[in-house]
């Protein structure tokens, strides 16, 4: 694409007959079987289907790769080249091939943990040298821009350029393996909070459970237009929910213990796969197995990469703050989200303090000020009761309200008792009160709203999608 025909795009302008399409990568599955499976598996990856290579400016990792973070590129080809992809049309004559679902994964150094950042399609940024005609000045357009105009490895410089984090290594998949990959899993469980009919898509599905494989599957990913809020910020939650459950498919099913299906799996997404010049090595995919063993589904994070909206309410662009945090995380190799997260217990936390009627027992000539901090941090009063200051700052709470007490003694650092005798919860103040945190996170349903602080998720959970 030229600067001029970039400059002339507007960022709402839809293009006639142009299939909404969402390739979903299926790698993180893979991570998760490779992690059973280990180097005795790997060792028949030659006698898979074939891989494509593609050169790409990917970061090489230092001498001490088992132990550094590894940072994976994963995205999802629209082609229409190649067996089982021309069903899906012509794209409306445009040709070449972009990637409507980009995923950075970021692995952290000692294995235990990743974190899935989706980063949107529609997302206005800076193109890339290698997106500029020869002589051609520099210019804004979306994200899969870089893609159309310069493959995958284009997309790769975008990123690093974009974020500042290094990409040690590249994987695509197309339409074609996605659904093969699936249908050898057995399919994927998927919720919805009410039935769904996309004619576009060709999904149909009822409210609630239901498994998908094969041509369903696919059009779960792509739908947007008769589903949530029509946007592909919304359609990209749920491809994260679906690659949840297909992380927690190939992790607790028997597909582990079946030799056949599992070979069907690694065949099937072998010859699916491009990945970059690093990857077309037996040893560096047995080096990667070994060191995925103890990744679980639970111990991935998914979140959406920090937006905002643009006036056109489809487009979007970068939250240059919250991204740069989400960036900076990954380099110092620290947890997303960033604490405090946690209650003392160890637990995430799930009643957020705008959700917690308190009743406050202290001095009385320190309740103004008090009351002030326990505001400012979120909570709301519900009353107030004057008496003297209390050894150490407690927390009593009916059984019922056990998790709005956890929130509360995390955010005053205040002891927990349980009392049935109660029917609301009350912050007893003592003299080692010394006030309440501001921030204080919880783990709650994804929202869409005006900007794009999306919550994070984990693969663990099952959230029925909007």
């Amino acid at each position: 694409m030229s600067d001029s025909a970039a400059a002339m795009e507007a960022p709402g302008t839809p293009r006639r007959g142009r299939w909404r399409r969402i390739v979903l990568v299926l790698l993180i599955v893979l991570a998760v079987i490779a992690a059973a499976l280990g180097a005795a598996g790997y060792m028949l990856y030659s006698r898979f289907g074939q891989i494509s290579v593609v050169q790409a400016p990917t970061t090489e990792l230092g001498e001490d790769a088992d132990t550094e973070p590894l940072n994976v590129l994963l995205m999802g080809s629209d082609t229409r080249q190649g067996k089982g992809n021309n069903r899906y049309g012509l794209d409306a004559g445009r040709g070449g091939e972009r990637s409507d679902t980009t995923i950075l994964l970021h692995i952290a150094g000692d294995r235990q943990s990743a974190l899935a950042v989706s980063i949107p399609r529609d997302l206005w940024v800076k193109q890339p040298d290698c997106a500029l005609e020869l002589g051609g000045q520099p210019y804004y357009a979306k994200f899969n821009n870089a893609f159309d105009a310069g493959g995958p490895a284009c997309t790769v410089e975008l990123v690093q350029e974009m974020t500042g984090v290094p990409v040690h290594h590249l994987a695509v998949v197309d339409f074609a393996g996605f659904k093969k990959v699936v249908e050898a899993l057995g399919g994927v469980e998927v919720c919805l909070n009410q039935p769904v009919y996309d004619a576009a898509a060709k999904l149909d599905l009822p409210a609630g459970r239901s498994v998908v494989s094969g041509e369903q599957a696919l059009a779960f990913v792509r739908a947007r237009k008769a589903i949530g809020d029509g946007s592909d910020i919304g359609r990209m939650q749920r491809q994260q929910e679906f690659l949840a459950s297909a992380a927690r498919k190939a992790s607790d099913t028997g597909l582990l213990l079946n030799p056949a299906r599992l070979y069907s799996v690694l065949d099937t997404a072998t010859s699916a796969l491009t990945v970059d010049q690093s990857l077309d090595d037996v040893g560096e995919m047995i080096s990667l197995a070994e060191s995925l063993r103890s990744l679980s589904p639970e111990d991935i994070t998914f979140v959406t990469m920090p937006f905002v909206w643009r006036a056109d309410g489809a487009n979007v662009d970068p939250d240059y703050d919250k991204a740069a945090q989400l960036w900076q995380a990954m380099l110092d190799d620290t947890p997303w989200p960033p604490r405090p997260d946690v209650a003392p217990d160890g637990e995430k936390l799930t009643v957020p303090p705008e959700e917690i009627y308190l009743n406050v027992v202290g001095p009385a000539k320190r309740m103004g000020m008090i009351t002030a901090q326990l505001r400012a941090a979120g909570f709301n009063i519900s009353g107030q009761q004057n008496s003297k200051a209390a050894p150490k700052t407690k927390v009593n709470y009916p059984p019922s309200q056990v998790e709005a007490a956890r929130t509360v003694a995390f955010a005053t650092d205040a002891a927990m008792l349980a009392d049935s005798s109660v029917n609301e919860v009350r912050l007893h103040i003592g003299k080692d009160f010394g006030g309440a945190r501001k921030e204080v996170t919880v783990k709650k349903r994804p929202t869409q709203g005006a900007g794009g602080s999306l919550e994070p998720r984990n693969a663990a959970e099952q959230i029925c999608a909007n």
